[in-house]
């Protein structure tokens, strides 16, 4: 055994140790003490994973002379001498040292004074000539046996030239036990407290604050972190916090006492409100050591303020207990809260947590949480809430009452899987269970999910009871809206007396009354405004009965009114918020009247989208009975697009049979008729057409706004070349029932009687159809009206204006969306030119204007106002309005939103 040094040299620290200048300075005074000849002992003292072990085995790595080692384990504090054992193992040492070490490990009761004195002697004569440094790591778990040992060799170190290193991590506790009143009686014992890093700027290229942050200056969190900066850059710049950073924070908490490793786990499931006298009551430990606890994890750069540094810390607490272990916590933390007294809000989602429902008085816990979370638009947490008070409840009406809840709100986020669960209702539907309140709550749901028999029974539940009141009003009125085949036949509503319920009713009644009013007694402002009150009170996770369903009914009460400028503009806020808090069901409700206000606009490109939409997000098998709406909108859609295999495929989707008994079955016969119509299955179409206006005139919903069914099948007809008495008769009829005020039907059965009258007859009609249909903003429509026109101007060869007017539909059918249409006016000019004399040839009316009028017009066609233009052209405004009043009478035109899009090519470098 031999060893060499250098008392005057300073030893080089190994690359990689974070830099602890002056305790490395310490240790090296030490040493050169001790190699003069005057023992001396080092305790490296700091919190956990502060950089201890690291220090003390680098050192004495670096030292230059013998360096021997031990570390010591809580899991070995029974072994006798085991620290002992393993700094003598590398020495040679004679074999009565041995035996003297193995005899004094099995006494029975111990090492005695002797032995313990005969092995420091022993010890100490290995090293008389070769200096020494002993290294212990985490002395605070050496067996009793050996710290009787190590104070015996402390005492008798003298003038041997050998330097002790102790590494303890820094506690209250440890301060008081025998080693360190032995130490603070040593001369020559020095402390060497480590403390977390204050800086490292020198690590971390970028971050190196965040790094602070995130670690505390512990170094093992340190170098974790520097660790995970391999997995690459996040997104927004910051740090990666990855595995290596949890790994690294489980470990020191398991590297500390007992106690911390529980308060940190009990801090973890409480959360950041927790006060020490919970901490104790969940961890099991008094207040004292509490506190102690988390000063030692403050001190460690574990937490700040009490509080873990990162989401990802607190996490990895929680991830690091089992699952049981985890549920048991959660459930300690529950009913800690609950005997505080604390609101149900708190309590609950420990319970949930644990997954614990096995004592009734959690049952309104859970039910006041789950009002608490719909209120707050946390549906799926209410869901939990009420599954977790169905299992604990065991009074049959609460359990019955639960289980319909959970039916009604399930079915605002998932209507399909809410009548899954009505299986399990209808027991206790039949046996007397269910209040009518629960009873007329599950109608709607029943019916959505065509369970057509089960929705009857509890109809006729509703009816017979004499407490329904609101609710069977409601219902009612809802069935004759949506279900006529079930409903009451009664007269049609009076729109006073509606009107005067409508004023003192919630959302729900108040949207189906105005619903029920539009599609039997047609479009009245009443009507209207109630609706506009419902959208006005409307969230797309309104917790009433069923949810954003009030919304759309209202929605489509306007709709059905023609009043498609206000349900465009609330569908567009309803539907920014459904998106913004993702709610499938009530974006897809909302995506779908705004696909039904763009068909009607003539906006097919945009009913497309939103219908598909629509389809996308709802969760499968969602749309239920109401399928028609989304799959008619997609089917009409693709039709006057010219899409005609894409309105095949939607036609080959399975709907249920129940939704031709709905109205949502309506707007699916009538799609269907008109793709049968656009692919010359006439008979066909006719026999969908006519099967609308049968249902309609039983169910007493017979209104145009709903389903145009008269001028459908009068088209059909009229395309078919067949009965065309009957097609006028229809046409007429419509008229009729329309009487004197404009509206989008009235314009197509103009366009429509234009062809069922003689030629010279047709371009008046067809001009007022044009006048209506402008009006009320039907491009699709408006676009077929011109195409008429121009054929009807070019029958009774006005050759000049029927291209001119084709040029306008083209123009409208290409901004719409209508290929197909846009296709047909196309020839129409050519041929039109091949029976005209060359003498005779239209001029193009864009040739007639002059330089300045073009381009004033071209600006004005892309949207321009007149004092943008005149800006633009440096003229006067006035002088603009001159220019434009002569454009609109050359070019036949009376709005600028009818200039041709021709314009557009004439448009100024400077726009």
């Amino acid at each position: 055994m031999t060893g060499t040094s250098d008392s005057g040299a300073t030893r080089a620290r190994p690359a990689g140790l974070i830099e602890r200048d002056g305790q490395w300075a310490t240790l090296e005074t030490l040493l050169a003490d001790s190699l003069s000849g005057s023992g001396r002992v080092a305790l490296i003292a700091g919190p956990v994973a502060s950089g201890k072990t690291e220090l003390l085995h680098a050192f004495g790595e670096a030292s230059g002379v013998l360096f021997v080692k031990a570390t010591c384990s809580a899991f070995e504090r029974d072994l006798p001498l085991g620290v002992a054992s393993q700094l003598f193992h590398p020495l040679d040492v004679p074999a009565s040292v041995g035996s003297l070490l193995d005899d004094a490990a099995r006494a029975a009761d111990g090492p005695t004074a002797h032995q313990l004195h005969a092995l420091c002697l022993a010890l100490l004569d290995l090293v008389a000539e070769t200096p020494l440094v002993i290294g212990i790591d985490d002395v605070q778990h050496a067996d009793p046996s050996s710290l009787d040992w190590l104070l015996y060799l402390i005492r008798r170190l003298g003038q041997a030239k050998v330097l002790l290193v102790l590494s303890e991590t820094a506690s209250p506790r440890a301060a008081h036990t025998a080693l360190h009143t032995e130490l603070l009686r040593h001369p020559h014992c020095r402390d060497v407290p480590l403390a977390p890093l204050t800086a490292v700027d020198d690590l971390f290229e970028s971050g190196a604050g965040e790094a602070m942050a995130l670690s505390g200056g512990n170094p093992l969190l340190v170098r974790a972190l520097l660790e995970d900066q391999r997995l690459g850059p996040r997104d927004d710049g910051g740090l990666v916090v990855g595995p290596g950073y949890r790994r690294a924070l489980v470990s020191c908490l398991h590297r500390c006492d007992h106690p911390v490793l529980a308060v940190a786990r009990a801090l973890a499931v409480t959360g950041e409100q927790s006060t020490v006298e919970s901490l104790g009551r969940l961890a099991r430990a008094d207040a004292e050591t509490v506190a102690s606890a988390l000063d030692a994890m403050n001190q460690a750069g574990l937490l700040v303020d009490g509080w873990f540094r990162d989401p990802a810390a607190r996490d990895a607490v929680l991830d690091d207990l089992s699952t049981q272990d985890r549920k048991e916590m959660y459930l300690g933390a529950g009913l800690l809260l609950h005997d505080e007294g604390a609101p149900a809000t708190e309590v609950a989602p420990y319970l949930m947590m644990a997954d614990h429902s096995e004592n009734p008085w959690m049952v309104p816990v859970f039910e006041q949480a789950a009002e608490h979370a719909l209120r707050d638009e946390q549906i799926d947490t209410a869901l939990r809430y009420l599954e977790l008070a169905h299992r604990a409840c065991v009074d049959v009406h609460a359990r019955a009452a639960i289980a319909a809840k959970l039916v009604r709100v399930e079915w605002r986020v998932n209507p399909s899987a809410a009548g899954r669960r009505l299986a399990a209702v209808m027991p206790a539907l039949r046996s007397g269970q269910l209040s009518d309140h629960d009873v007329t709550s599950l109608v709607q749901p029943m019916l959505w999910n065509c369970q057509v028999d089960e929705a009857g029974e509890a109809v006729d539940r509703v009816r017979r009871a004499s407490s329904a009141g609101a609710g069977l009003r409601a219902m009612e009125l809802s069935l004759a809206s949506s279900h006529p085949a079930l409903a009451r036949r009664t007269s049609s509503p009076d729109p006073v007396r509606t009107r005067t319920v409508s004023l003192t009713s919630g959302p729900m009644l108040k949207a189906v009354t105005a619903l029920a009013s539009v599609l039997t007694c047609g479009g009245n402002a009443g009507a209207a405004t109630d609706a506009e009150h419902v959208l006005q009170a409307a969230r797309p996770s309104d917790s009433g009965w069923w949810g954003p369903e009030s919304a759309m009914l209202a929605l489509q009460a306007l709709v059905y009114a023609d009043r498609l400028d206000v349900a465009a503009l609330w569908c567009d806020r309803l539907l920014e918020e459904a998106q913004a808090k993702n709610l499938a069901v009530a974006r897809a409700f909302f995506s779908c009247v705004r696909a039904e206000v763009s068909l009607r606009r003539g906006d097919l490109t945009s009913a497309f989208e939103h219908a598909q939409t629509g389809v996308d997000v709802m969760p499968a098998g969602g749309w239920g009975v109401a399928a028609g709406l989304p799959l008619g909108i997609l089917i009409n859609a693709a039709t006057r697009m010219g899409r005609h295999e894409d309105a095949a495929s939607f036609l080959e989707q399975p709907v249920p049979e129940a939704m031709f008994q709905s109205r949502y079955g309506l707007h699916y016969l009538h799609a269907r008729g008109h793709h049968y119509l656009a692919t010359s299955r006439h008979y066909a179409a006719v026999a969908d057409f006519l099967s609308c206006g049968e249902l309609m005139t039983s169910w007493g919903v017979d209104q145009p706004g709903l389903v145009p069914w008269r001028t459908s099948a009068a088209e059909a007809w009229l395309s078919h070349g067949a009965n065309l008495a009957e097609a006028k008769r229809l046409i007429n009829e419509q008229l009729d029932r329309l009487g004197p005020g404009a509206s989008r039907t009235r314009g197509t059965a103009l366009r429509l009687l234009a062809a069922a009258s003689q030629p010279h007859h047709r371009p008046q009609l067809l001009q007022d159809a044009v006048v209506v249909l402008e009006e009320h903003g039907d491009q699709y429509e408006l676009a077929r009206a011109l195409a008429d026109l121009s054929k009807a101007h070019q029958a009774l060869r006005e050759h000049r204006k029927a291209w001119t007017v084709a040029r306008r539909a083209r123009h409208l059918a290409t901004v719409c969306g209508a290929a197909e249409l846009g296709e047909e006016l196309l020839p129409s000019r050519a041929k039109a030119d091949e029976d005209v004399p060359a003498d005779e040839k239209p001029v193009d009316p864009i040739a007639t204007l002059t330089d300045a009028e073009r381009r004033v017009a071209a600006l004005a066609a892309v949207g321009y106002t007149n004092r943008e233009i005149a800006s633009k052209l440096f003229i006067t405004p006035s002088t603009i309005e001159q220019h434009l009043t002569r454009v609109y009478r050359k070019l036949n035109v009376k709005y600028r939103r009818n200039l041709p899009a021709d314009l557009h090519s004439y448009l100024p470098s400077t726009a």
